[in-house]
């Protein structure tokens, strides 16, 4: 429906409003009755398509849209994925936060992500691209927007803020273990543990002495982990609960740590009998010097590497790990490369380790064999006619 009006001024307008269901549901003012006219056509056809959207929502600030998307989020996530969200949209600039969210543009999301890996790691940045995906996907589900300003960007590659992690190799595993051992020789006990483990630091911190098993093999069962300031859940795996087999060592560690404790007590713990905690294991660690250039996360890595230079089959090795196959095959895909780069590398070195002749020593014509050749006899029509030199 579209209407004239005639302003204080002499000057002509023209109000559109779109109705849907009884309800007015769009209404917008031009100068020109054909814009009115062409919006309003426009508006139609996207009720009957299903794609209309209410410009008033685009107007919403996104700051409001991301409290409700927050809100939403409470009971479609984990605790721990909810505080991540919140802290990955509250580092968005203020004026982006009290623009429309329907004036946010690719531009926009590019030029954040940029400014970000200026001050922080890639992979923190990564993880705030994907809870901005998750946000504008709220968005058109919600019918603020109607397109994914997210979806089209790549992360940029940024400029680097430190020197990349380094992988835990034996060596340098064995200096960090000596160093620890000098610092605290209990929190060292649960850097090797996690080096022969593989688990997870809130897995760690949540078992129990009777998760240990000796029969019918040595195992640890991890049914529980508890992130630092969060309630207890599952472990992240899709069966659950999982038993990581124990090497000699690592049962030697886990029945250290069990004498003299109830079945249903914490089997690591502080040196006062506490639950573990991240800041106080890095602080009597000496993490940052004992381990420089490394994470504790990256223990597990170390584990999972040796699993498979051992020729443990991938399928097994994610089931210990609590992974789906698919991403061990991509995280570790150069551990499982090196066998071919060995081989490859013994044949290089058989082949300097034999005999080279020299180029100069080998004969023009011996690639062709002509020397296998016998010439032919000519025969009596072959032979110059009047002894002469064949006319020429």
């Amino acid at each position: 429906m579209i209407e004239k009006r005639v302003l204080k001024d002499g000057s002509v307008r023209w109000k559109a409003r779109i109705k849907n269901g009884g309800a007015v549901v769009a209404q917008q003012t031009f100068r020109l009755k054909g814009d009115a006219e062409t919006w309003e056509r426009e508006q139609m056809r996207a009720i009957q398509l299903g794609t209309f959207l209410p410009p008033r929502k685009a107007k919403v600030p996104l700051g409001e849209v991301i409290a409700a998307f927050l809100v939403a989020r409470t009971s479609q996530v984990s605790a721990h994925s909810r505080r991540t969200d919140r802290d990955n949209l509250a580092a968005l600039p203020a004026k982006l936060r009290a623009r429309p969210i329907g004036s946010v543009s690719e531009a926009d999301v590019l030029g954040f992500l940029t400014d970000q890996l200026k001050v922080k790691q890639r992979s923190t940045v990564a993880r705030m691209r994907t809870t901005l995906s998750a946000l504008f996907t709220y968005a058109m589900r919600e019918k603020y927007v109607a397109a994914h300003p997210v979806r089209g960007v790549e992360l940029p590659p940024g400029a680097s803020q430190r020197l990349a992690d380094e992988w835990f190799t034996a060596e340098s595993l064995g200096a960090t273990l000596a160093a620890q051992r000098a610092a605290s020789a209990h929190y060292a006990t649960i850097t090797e543990w996690t080096s022969l483990t593989g688990l997870r630091w809130s897995e760690t911190r949540a078992l129990r002495v009777a998760d240990l098993q000796d029969v019918p093999f040595p195992a640890v069962w991890v049914r529980r982990a508890q992130s630092e300031g969060y309630d207890e859940k599952a472990p992240k795996t899709a069966n659950s609960e999982r038993a990581v087999p124990l090497t000699d060592r690592a049962r030697q560690l886990a029945r250290e740590a069990a004498a003299g404790k109830r079945p249903e007590a914490y089997l690591f713990t502080s040196p006062k009998g506490r639950q573990l905690r991240m800041n106080l294991y890095r602080r009597f660690t000496k993490w940052s010097t004992t381990a420089p250039r490394k994470r504790p996360h990256m223990l597990r890595h170390y584990c999972a590497s040796q699993w498979l230079r051992a020729g443990i089959p991938i399928n097994q090795v994610a089931e210990w790990l609590g992974d789906d196959p698919r991403t061990v095959l991509k995280v570790y895909a150069h551990v499982l490369g090196e066998q071919q780069t060995i081989e490859g590398l013994r044949r290089l070195n058989e082949l300097a380790s034999g005999p080279l002749q020299d180029p100069r020593d080998i004969p023009e014509n011996a690639d062709n064999h002509e020397s296998d050749i016998k010439p032919q006899k000519k025969t009596g029509s072959d032979q110059p006619k009047n002894g002469g030199d064949g006319g020429i």
